[in-house]
């Protein structure tokens, strides 16, 4: 066999000696808090993104609430209010992207929480958002369910055939999770170039369409277009509508967080995860706002077009392609939400798995545990996707209409995840204003910290009161006040849980671990929170920049 050149051979063990460098720097800074590198540590920066992007799905979102944005808001509601949603939800994943750069642990929000503002605050805000991800689990598998029916041909009314669809879609996932975090994250990857390939394309088509074909369309001024009569007798006339369609937005661009959550399996997690969550929502709100205004140009008549209801997008395309174009669109639809299902699988395991290590739950060490050969946490995979299951038996076979149970579990999946964020927000504010941050990591927001946190709360808590406030006067009451209903019945069971653990010893304020590190370990996590890859000297040191300015880290402005 013929040898290398010297000069590729060298390179070759440098690339690997600086892998394993890396490899070295996270496994201690993860020492740092008190962890040992249990998950295996594979993932770059396109997979965590991935995770990340699949998790918001726009092509699932929109696909499920495109009609209710346009017929609530009219065109002009549903186009207007999408960079309200984005702007806030920037300014959320600015204080996350901080805080991950700072705390690169599983189960991202908790850890954030918890080392904001202690233990006790961690576990609530694990709890609340534990919660909505598994309803989410299962309000995507259902929402799949008609889908498939349309492709297939099958009956959609048929309660049966939607609950094992949407069995399919909680139980696939899962398996590609127990497996390993290099299966999910390949599957993932492939889903997440589908979908914005996807979306590109439709758009450049209906562009086209609008542009040299012949079918009816609309010209630029729809989008001050309002539905007729939309806001008479409304508290705030318009006002009030363009809010109701807020929600189109809300319930779409969340979940950018699960980068965070995947953070012990990210390679050099304090850099490549702040920048994951920044380019998912960043890249998710240009390709989204580029779907949005061709689909909007493309309605061949505003009423009629609502008047579809869910078949809204259908008829749109139906009025400028043939009929198989719809039937690969939702082709991708169906492959964005198994990857959409696989990415939150992900980040509620990780969750789960975070949660049990620090004992914060009964039966910790089984939603601790770890398979020695997978390295993923399966047991705590498996408990999610048999809960979405419990839950997708009760939207089926409660006895009410499924798209009207499923409809109220989607309202606390959005509402709880809300929560939550402003509770991780919240305590970021608070830790601010005892100095923190202290130390320098890759992504600091610097002096731009107090304006982004303030402006994120504020959006976030207007957001919560836009997802609460009643708007379904004739219903009864307990759907009229859902979310609330929802968290109340959230906050007792964790009440329920909580008392247990206290009453069992457990301390839940004491699960932040810090400990002391050598010189050199603090070499290496100085050289971590400055970002680098590391120039390995002999022996394996990593050699740290020469001057301040090397060490400072990325701001906001440089970043």
């Amino acid at each position: 066999m013929t040898e290398p050149p010297p000069q590729e051979h060298h390179a070759h063990h440098l690339f690997h000696d600086e892998v394993d460098a890396q490899h070295k720097r996270d496994t201690e800074q993860l020492a740092k808090f008190g962890y040992s590198q249990e998950l295996k540590r594979s993932l770059g920066f396109f997979s965590t993104f991935a995770i990340a992007f699949s998790f918001i799905s726009a092509t699932n979102g929109f696909y499920a609430l495109f009609y209710y944005g346009l017929d609530v808001g009219g065109p002009a509601g549903l186009i207007w209010q999408w960079p309200i949603i984005v702007f806030g939800q920037f300014m959320v994943a600015l204080v996350f992207a901080e805080a991950a750069s700072h705390y690169p642990l599983a189960g991202g929000v908790y850890q954030w929480a918890k080392r904001f503002m202690g233990g006790d605050y961690g576990w609530w805000v694990a709890w609340v958002f534990a919660t909505a991800l598994v309803v989410t689990v299962a309000a995507v598998a259902f929402g799949v369910a008609p889908i498939v029916c349309a492709l297939m041909g099958w009956d959609a009314s048929n309660t049966t055939t939607l609950l094992i669809i949407a069995i399919c879609y909680a139980v696939g996932p899962m398996i590609l999770n127990v497996l390993s975090v290099k299966v999910t994250a390949f599957f993932n990857n492939i889903g997440t170039v589908t979908e914005i390939i996807g979306l590109v394309v439709i758009a450049i088509a209906l562009y086209a369409a609008v542009i040299f074909g012949k079918a009816d369309h609309q010209s630029l001024g729809v989008f001050f277009d309002t539905t007729p009569g939309a806001g008479e007798g409304a508290l705030f006339g318009y006002g009030s509508i363009f809010l109701a369609s807020m929600l189109t937005g809300a319930w779409v661009l969340y979940g950018f967080d699960s980068a965070g959550g995947l953070a012990e399996e990210t390679v050099n997690p304090t850099r490549e995860v702040p920048r994951a969550m920044l380019f998912a929502i960043g890249i998710t709100a240009i390709i989204s706002a580029f779907w949005l205004v061709a689909m909007v140009l493309a309605i061949p008549d505003v009423a009629e077009t609502q008047a579809q209801g869910t078949g809204a997008i259908a008829y749109i395309f139906d009025a400028h392609f043939p009929t198989w174009v719809t039937d690969v669109f939702l082709v991708s639809v169906c492959v964005a939400i198994f990857v959409c299902c696989l990415a939150i699988q992900a980040a509620t395991t990780r969750l789960l798995y975070a949660y049990g290590r620090d004992k914060m739950i009964p039966a910790s060490k089984f939603f601790a545990y770890v398979h020695p050969s997978t390295r993923t946490p399966m047991t705590s995979a498996v408990f999610v996707a048999v809960a979405a299951i419990v839950v997708l038996l009760y939207v089926n076979l409660g006895g009410s209409d499924p798209f009207f149970a499923i409809y109220r579990v989607t309202a606390w999946a959005t509402a709880g995840t809300y929560i939550a964020y402003q509770m991780v927000v919240f305590g970021g504010l608070i830790a601010r204003g005892r100095g923190w941050p202290k130390d320098k990591a890759y992504f600091n927001l610097g002096k731009w910290g107090w304006p982004v946190n303030i402006l994120a709360l504020v959006y976030g808590v207007f957001m919560i009161i836009n997802l609460v406030w009643p708007r379904t006067p004739d219903a009864v009451w307990y759907d009229n006040y859902l979310v609330i209903v929802s968290l109340v019945v959230v906050v007792i069971g964790g009440a329920i849980i909580y008392v247990i653990q206290k009453a069992r010893g457990v301390d839940l304020s004491a699960t932040i671990h810090e400990i002391d590190e050598s010189s050199a370990e603090a070499g290496a996590m100085e050289a971590m929170a400055a970002g680098e890859a590391g120039k390995v000297l002999p022996g394996g040191v990593s050699e740290m920049a020469a001057t301040d300015d090397e060490r400072k880290g990325a701001t906001l402005s440089e970043f």
